[in-house]
């Protein structure tokens, strides 16, 4: 029996996630991209902002960075160094796993966050779903 393998780029959709504590109930591509590149420091109601991230290089951040911020990785470093050589802010804390965003966004009453897969943790809620 011969096994045939084809390669099918594997869809994701992104589900940006805040604290359910949070009275924000949806987000746009722009106003997350204010927060993650820090120039908005708070929500529309006043909450301040705490952005997370995934891992470089994994794919969901890969896939944040180019629908959400429009910058691919080495475009992003070159960003948070003219930031940080400024006196300026420094980038978003990165998380080691999807888990890790969600226990941290359930934490934080600011916290925003992407995931993969839509969360079954009622301490956080979907913001804005992208369509990979």
């Amino acid at each position: 029996a011969t096994l045939l393998l084809v390669a099918t780029p594997v869809l994701a959709d992104l589900f940006v996630i805040v604290n359910s504590s949070n009275s924000v109930e949806a987000l746009t591509i722009d106003q997350i991209n204010r927060v993650y590149l820090k120039k908005a420091k708070r929500f529309d109601n006043g909450v301040n902002a705490e952005p997370y991230a995934l891992a470089e290089g994994s794919r969901q951040r890969g896939l944040f960075n180019l629908k959400v911020l429009q910058r691919d990785e080495q475009q992003l470093k070159y960003y948070w160094s003219r930031k940080m050589f400024s006196g300026g802010d420094r980038p978003p804390p990165v998380l080691g796993s999807e888990a890790d965003v969600i226990a941290m966004v359930a934490e934080k009453p600011g916290g925003i966050a992407y995931i993969t897969a839509a969360p079954k943790d009622a301490r956080v809620k979907v913001v804005l779903k992208i369509r990979d």
